[in-house]
């Protein structure tokens, strides 16, 4: 019993282990529809185009928070919110490794991003 519990324990720890942060210099990207945007996470900044490039937003990349099943990047002008989960792109149908929330001065928008996943297209 005893061995039980400690081993059910350990894998619980295990299981709960935070996210590890993205590496400096990763590139990111990350797109969404209704209105179009896109976003770039690279070489030190984040790279916003919203409401089908009427709005472009360039800031410094701050070090990535993590969350937990993700990660946050937040500015004044920006907040990024990347969560690790299945996301499937609204007008394509295409799969990605994660669901993306974009805060462009104030206003909120929903799309995908990360490694493309083709066994997850809708």
């Amino acid at each position: 019993m005893k061995r039980s519990l400690i081993a059910l324990v350990a894998a619980t720890i295990g299981a709960c282990a935070p996210v590890p942060p993205l590496p400096a210099q990763a590139s990111y990207t990350a797109r969404g529809q209704e209105p179009g945007w896109s976003l770039a996470i690279a070489n030190g900044q984040i790279d916003y185009h919203g409401n089908y490039g009427d709005k472009h937003i360039i800031v410094p990349a701050p070090e990535p928070r993590t969350t937990f099943n993700g990660h946050r990047y937040e500015t004044q002008r920006l907040i990024v919110d990347i969560t690790h989960g299945r996301c499937n792109d609204a007008m394509s149908g295409q799969g990605f490794a994660d669901q993306v929330m974009v805060i462009a001065d104030g206003e909120t928008y929903r799309g995908c991003g990360g490694e493309r996943r083709s066994d997850w297209d809708l």
